[in-house]
């Protein structure tokens, strides 16, 4: 299935069924015994998976169990992964005979997510002892591009490879800002996934609880930790994931959005945002995606994260901003540069040597055009950066050459 047909449709009524045309009951299949021994079971005093999380409290999280039967329809057969806001699971639909994802959200957290590529088929709340937990079901997918970096590719992907991550990236934007009128708002490769040609590719995860169960850690009778099962990955259509913090319309729009490193000028100057925090994150997106170092770390040389270190890097890369970006909201200004009209940098962080894109780039033999590309998306000024339209045209992307570029 092509990527932009998988966006199109994605984005349709969550029913796949015509008008007026019933569907055909399918038998419903028996839910399996998962087993109950043939595991490590891993010691109290090791924390794993969410346990790790700095704010982790065990009450907030739904105890999701492998065999567990949500809806009398999803069996969770395998855990996929987790977050701060939930824990993500490979289910069989017991109804319609397929492989899906469920997202169990902790009880404390909303989804605000408005639109959604990844095709959304399900939603539902479950009670746990310490109150409500919002449930999505969603068309399963493989691994995030974070995680296959992470696990196949650490010194970073190849520069075809990033080519044709960013084209499909950028479509799913221009879809969403041209058609949808949607700011996504946290763009980066953990919400880039691979989708799935074949759904059945899934039964391998399954097949191996029961060939080799999990490791995993009881905590209460009610309660265990299990590890997260990865499966090398196969081809794929690319799916943008992860609308909890999707906003609606053109803004401007207030508010922290984005992951720390990601965040864009105007969101650490407190100026109203739209599209183009997008954009930066793709600009982002691709450096990280081909880069071994990320080229923002918002942290000082003592690994302290603080905004000043952010802008001291940003200054680095991207020399210092405009006067009249500055000027957008004079009282965030004065927490960093000085009352003059161009702002000297008052130096709560020192400007770090060696942080140009020219020094931190180390894969290309020839980056000329990648390192244009990267300053069409990162700008200080939001409307001076490229639209996702006008990047897709972009020689880079293309392989189109300019004179004097190569």
């Amino acid at each position: 299935m092509p990527f932009w047909t998988a966006i199109t449709s994605s984005l349709k009524s969550l029913s796949t069924r015509a008008p007026g045309v019933a569907s055909v009951p399918k038998p419903l299949e028996d839910a399996r015994s998962f087993p109950t021994s043939g595991f490590k079971t891993i010691e109290d005093d090791q924390a794993i998976e969410e346990e790790e999380l700095p704010d982790y409290q065990a009450h907030r999280f739904y105890p999701v169990r492998l065999g567990e039967v949500f809806q009398s329809r999803y069996q969770i057969v395998a855990k996929l992964g987790f977050g701060s806001s939930s824990t993500s699971w490979l289910a069989r639909d017991l109804r319609d005979h397929q492989y899906v994802a469920l997202k169990v959200y902790v009880h404390t957290s909303s989804h605000r997510g408005r639109g959604n590529i990844r095709r959304l088929l399900d939603s539902f709340e479950i009670t746990g002892e310490h109150g409500k937990h919002l449930v999505l079901v969603f068309e399963a997918a493989q691994m995030s591009l974070r995680d296959m970096k992470l696990v196949f590719r650490p010194e970073g992907f190849d520069e075809d490879f990033v080519r044709g991550a960013i084209t499909e990236l950028l479509q799913a934007l221009d879809f969403l800002h041209t058609h949808g009128e949607v700011v996504h708002t946290d763009v980066h490769p953990g919400n880039m996934l691979l989708g799935a040609y074949d759904n059945q590719m899934f039964e391998k995860l399954e097949e191996m609880e029961f060939a080799s169960p999990v490791p995993r850690k009881p905590i209460t009778p009610t309660r265990t930790i299990y590890l997260s099962r990865l499966m090398r990955p196969k081809e794929g259509p690319m799916l943008l994931s992860d609308f909890g913090e999707a906003r609606i319309g053109p803004g401007p729009h207030g508010g922290d959005i984005m992951p720390l490193e990601y965040r864009a000028p105007e969101t650490l100057l407190y100026i109203g945002w739209s599209y183009p925090v997008d954009i930066w994150s793709v600009g982002l997106t691709a450096w990280d995606l081909l880069e071994p170092r990320k080229l923002f770390t918002a942290r000082d040389d003592d690994g302290d994260l603080y905004d000043a270190a952010h802008l001291a890097q940003l200054i680095a890369a991207l020399g210092p901003p405009p006067p009249e970006f500055l000027a957008r909201n004079p009282e965030r200004k004065a927490d960093f540069w000085d009352e003059h009209a161009a702002g000297n940098w008052l130096g709560l962080a020192p400007i770090p040597d060696g942080r140009t894109m020219e020094a931190l780039e180390s894969r290309l033999e020839n980056n000329s055009g990648f390192l244009r590309f990267i300053r069409r998306a990162l700008t200080w000024m939001p409307e001076q950066r490229a639209t996702a339209k006008d990047l897709l045209q972009d020689p880079w992307l293309t392989g189109r050459k300019l004179k004097g570029l190569y």
